[in-house]
């Protein structure tokens, strides 16, 4: 529960922040979003019992929750359309280096002094915030067109066609701003209906391909399989491999577009899986002759485990996320990214809760099984429901 409550305090999180967003805006969402981070930490640092140090983890998903919603539309609203890929992956790589920073100083403090370490990037952040514009697409939605055009010269250059970007927002938003019933009876529509349920989609294959799991059970997961690498080394070994694949994402995005980065991690994912799922299933049964060979071939759950977490940060985890906000127009953005990163955060619940049951019921290899099998999935509905966004407009 103290992993699992983080994703469900970001579900109702997200849930509020579609409202948020869209009223006061991304940037002071942002700002606002460092309230309930050092509330959260300061509960689970101070929590003298098991209920407030769970109720602080809780606040911090609620945290998580704003930060999903605003940060992912802010970044894809200023980013210039050649590098919005590029740019819209560095939250992800917030996200792993704030592991490792955390994997890090959990070496050498306890955790109630980690959670402090843990506050003191919220408060660079928060001092940050005032130094950030408002998103420009964000101003034009509100009518705020002259505040729009000249944060986008500072952005863009001097030579951009800033007027002819604006004239652009103002297009693809016009329909949503001239409807009687407002936002939802424009999120109503079949073909917003119907890219809400293909993100949404992703986000279950991302956590049900084992995503999620390997990354919080990976030293659990190891030691099952009979891996010798120290539990230490395996936590921070997987760190850098998240590492190294979001930074590979980065440039891949831009390049192949977010499409095929789904294709080729679910791919890569579903053969790891699967080997792993046959390695376990064979060692489990082996007789007493053949335990010396799998004893000799312990090196392969790790090699699996690792290309697993390395390939899924390169589109497994990071594509939803981006596409969750550049499916959808401004006057939209906010409130149709809530309902699919609330419907991720979901499923995160669901499969970190469902991981013990799921191995109980199906076995250890029955489990990498269906994970594989979801990855395998992946890549035919990634190749032939994802709408590639590279390169392209999203107003």
């Amino acid at each position: 529960m103290t992993g699992s409550l983080v994703y469900l305090g970001t579900l109702f999180g997200a849930w509020f922040s579609g409202w948020m967003v869209s009223s006061i805006g991304r940037y002071r969402s942002l700002q606002m979003s460092v309230i309930p981070y050092l509330l959260g930490w300061v509960m689970t640092a101070l929590g003298h019992n098991v209920a407030l140090i769970l109720t602080g983890r809780f606040v911090i998903g609620l945290a998580g929750g704003i930060t999903s919603i605003a940060g992912y539309a802010y970044v894809v609203e200023l980013s210039d359309t050649n590098i919005r890929g590029m740019m819209a992956t560095l939250p992800t790589m917030g996200i792993v280096l704030g592991n490792l920073y955390t994997v890090a100083f959990g070496y050498i403090v306890q955790w109630q002094h980690l959670t402090f370490v843990c506050i003191l990037p919220l408060i660079g952040f928060g001092f940050l915030t005032f130094l950030l514009p408002e998103s420009p697409s964000y101003l034009v939605v509100k009518g705020r067109r002259e505040a729009a055009i000249h944060i986008l010269r500072k952005l863009r250059g001097e030579y951009a066609d800033v007027e002819g970007e604006v004239a652009d927002l103002e297009k693809r938003n016009l329909a949503g701003t001239k409807q009687k019933n407002g936002v939802w009876s424009v999120l109503l529509k079949k073909d917003v209906i119907k890219r809400v349920l293909v993100v949404s989609t992703l986000f279950f294959m991302m956590q049900f391909c084992g995503n999620f799991v390997l990354m919080i059970y990976t030293t659990r997961i190891l030691q099952a399989a009979g891996s010798p690498i120290d539990p230490d080394a395996i936590t921070a070994i997987a760190g850098a491999l998240r590492v190294a694949g979001t930074l590979a994402a980065i440039f891949l995005l831009d390049i192949i577009g977010r499409r095929l980065s789904l294709v080729i991690s679910h791919a890569v994912n579903a053969g790891a899986l699967a080997t792993m799922a046959v390695y376990v299933y064979l060692s489990e049964n082996a007789g007493p002759d053949d335990e010396h060979i799998y004893e000799s071939l312990t090196w392969v759950p790790t090699v699996c485990l690792t290309v697993s977490l390395f390939i899924c940060d390169i589109g497994v985890h990071p594509v939803p996320y981006i596409l969750s906000s550049e499916y959808f127009p401004t006057n939209i953005r906010s409130q149709a990214s809530s309902l699919c990163i609330s419907a991720g955060t979901l499923f995160s619940f669901l499969a970190l809760q469902l991981y013990s049951p799921m191995q109980d019921m199906l076995t250890q290899a029955g489990l990498y099984v269906v994970y594989a099998s979801v990855s395998a999935f992946g890549v035919i509905f990634s190749f032939y429901a994802v709408t590639e966004t590279k390169g392209k407009s999203v107003g």
